[in-house]
């Protein structure tokens, strides 16, 4: 009976988790999210180091400090000098995960989700330099306070932002494979290294301080960038896309308030998105552009929408798409009395509101005759 009893007890002890091959782990622990594969760290000796295998690094409050700072109750309470213990407790969390995860194999992306600033920069250079040289393809730098905080009634402090640097992803004995890039609420600066980032395709900077100058610097370390999203940057003044280097096909520019001017001339652009007020455009050669949404805002937004349904018939004679959104209805715009043929414009999207009752469609007449090949109109009001 001793003897059946210590089998029983020494066959329930044995580490059958151990024993599955690293392969069949690796796959394992990459279906979990970072959380959960970090707590498989107590299911097994073995499995201690094991979680170091997962690719994919989200930080943010939910999966570092837990969920309650989201909740309503505890959102609003918090003052500066609770949110700064948050950033504390973060940073501290993330250095200790991020100094096991050296241990590991290769990181596909790295997320992170809170509002940090200059205070904690070199921690952050660390974590995204440690990323790019486990050969890191996505980089996601989300630094805002609305994904950390409940940011209504909170005063906000004086706060200097965090500077991403590109020299951090230009290290001379690393191969960058990074290939997108996401940047949200930080400065930026660039160095002017040609090529160093050679295999980025998308990038997207929201609310970020970056000049014209320092975006043109960027454009010429990434020259296979073949998308690009300028959002709420509002140091953008006049932006030039004019280097037949260039191999970009999507440009999407949404207000950018002090954003003046807008040349156009890789040849390669095939679709343009722009939210904002009315700019200066010139398509200086975009032989290839033939998608393209406008939606203008502020005090001449209907001289945008008349610049759209004729100026640009000349100015973009390849277009085939254009989705056209006029907030302040279709009564106003001036259209010029010689209609401007839009040749080879296969489909209209005009979306507009308010919608006026008495309206009479005249504007409607001029569109049938400019868009003379159009197979398909749609209006959304």
């Amino acid at each position: 009976m001793g003897l059946h009893q210590k089998s029983t007890r020494t066959t329930a002890t044995k580490d059958f988790l151990g024993v599955l091959p690293d392969g069949i782990l690796s796959k394992i622990i990459s279906r979990l999210t970072l959380k959960e594969a970090v707590r498989t760290s107590i299911l097994s000796k073995s499995w201690r180091a094991i979680w170091t295998s997962h690719p994919c690094l989200l930080f943010d409050s939910a999966s570092i400090l837990g969920n309650k700072i989201h909740s309503k109750s505890m959102s609003c309470c918090f003052g500066e000098p609770d949110r700064q213990l948050q950033r504390l407790h973060f940073v501290e969390k993330v250095d200790h995960l991020m100094h096991q995860r050296r241990r590991g194999l290769r990181i596909d992306s790295l997320a992170i989700h809170f509002h940090l600033g200059k205070e904690f920069a070199s921690h952050i250079s660390e974590w995204i330099e440690c990323a790019f040289a486990k050969g890191a393809e996505i980089i996601d730098l989300d630094l805002s306070e609305s994904c950390s905080f409940k940011v209504d009634n909170v005063p906000l402090a004086e706060f200097e932002r965090y500077t991403f640097s590109c020299s951090l992803l230009a290290s001379p004995n690393v191969r960058c494979t990074l290939k997108h890039l996401r940047l949200t609420c930080c400065n930026f600066d660039s160095v002017p290294t040609p090529g160093s980032l050679a295999s980025l395709t998308t990038a997207e900077l929201r609310d970020v301080n970056i000049s014209d100058q320092q975006l043109e610097n960027f454009l010429l370390t990434c020259l296979r960038l073949e998308n690009l999203s300028l959002l709420a940057c509002t140091n953008l003044v006049k932006l030039k896309f004019s280097c037949p280097k260039f191999r970009l096909k999507i440009l999407s520019i949404q207000n950018c308030p002090r954003l003046d001017s807008i040349e156009l001339g890789p040849e390669s652009l095939t679709t343009f998105e722009y939210t904002g007020e009315l700019a200066t455009f010139s398509f200086k050669y975009a032989p290839r552009l033939t998608d393209m949404y406008l939606s203008f805002t502020g005090h001449n937004r209907q001289d945008g929408v008349s610049s759209a349904l004729s100026r640009f018939a000349c100015d973009i004679p390849h277009l085939r798409t254009l989705n056209l959104v006029s907030v302040l209805g279709m009564k106003t715009p001036e259209l010029p009395d010689k209609v401007l043929n839009f040749t080879n414009v296969q489909e209209l999207i005009l979306t507009v509101f308010p919608f006026h009752d008495e309206d009479k469609f005249d504007w409607i007449i001029y569109v049938l005759k400019t868009f003379t090949s159009l197979r398909s109109l749609q209006l959304n009001t």
